[in-house]
């Protein structure tokens, strides 16, 4: 495989890029799985934002709970040294989604995406389509036509899924991360008094990536992802 000849997305998210040796592969979908709080759709706020700011690239956010409001309250309060004004509504839509028609969720999705050219998607959250779809056959059914569809657009996306995954060694794999192109787990593990944020890279499909474990910090300015700080304990 020659790693230079691959398409890629830059998250735009300092070490991030450097982890998966230079990007996103295009028009994937990576699923982003931890416990609350963890850094999930915070990490799917600065994939849209870095993208409207950096490579003036037009995001959708769409969530299965959450109001617009909310969502960009969010945002706004985790990362106040950011400009959000400038591109909501323009380069990055925030939708809600009502999972009363799964058809509806690829017809809004697919719409926003050919007739906008939106090319960066996040959809929050698996955990909600899960809770839709009576019986685990429908819902891995479900979610293989929902992934195959987004595929086949010409945008990368990044799904996030709730999963208590404290200790890399009691980590087990859902069908999610089976029929997803790509996985990162985040981990919020407890080290001393405090807790300890911790990324890392399970699997992407057509590319090379790091499986260091990387601690980081979520500050008003972005995630500070630290792919050279060697860890100490805390996740085995």
């Amino acid at each position: 495989m020659v790693i230079g000849l691959i398409d890629r997305v830059p998250s735009g998210i300092p070490g991030l890029d450097e982890l998966l040796g230079g990007g996103f592969v295009k028009r994937r979908h990576i699923v982003i799985c931890g416990g609350p709080g963890s850094g999930k759709t915070t990490l799917g706020y600065e994939f849209l934002y870095r993208g409207a700011e950096e490579y003036n690239e037009k995001g959708l956010f769409v969530s299965l709970e959450q109001s617009p409001e909310r969502v960009v309250e969010g945002a706004k309060a985790l990362f106040k040294e950011w400009d959000w004004d400038s591109h909501l509504d323009k380069n990055i839509v925030v939708t809600r989604i009502q999972l009363e028609d799964f058809n509806n969720l690829k017809d809004i999705i697919g719409s926003y995406v050919r007739e906008h050219g939106v090319k960066r998607v996040v959809l929050d959250s698996l955990t909600l389509l899960k809770l839709y779809f009576r019986g685990e056959d429908a819902y891995r059914n479900n979610l293989y036509e929902l992934l195959t569809f987004m595929g086949d657009l010409d945008c990368t996306s990044l799904l996030t899924l709730e999963k208590e995954i404290n200790k890399r060694s009691e980590a087990n794999y859902d069908m999610e991360e089976f029929v997803a192109d790509g996985v990162i787990n985040m981990y919020l593990v407890p080290k001393d008094m405090d807790r300890l944020r911790v990324l890392e890279i399970i699997k992407m499909r057509d590319t090379d990536h790091s499986t260091k474990l990387c601690p980081f910090k979520i500050t008003p300015e972005g995630l500070m992802i630290s792919p050279k700080a060697r860890m100490f304990g805390g996740i085995e």
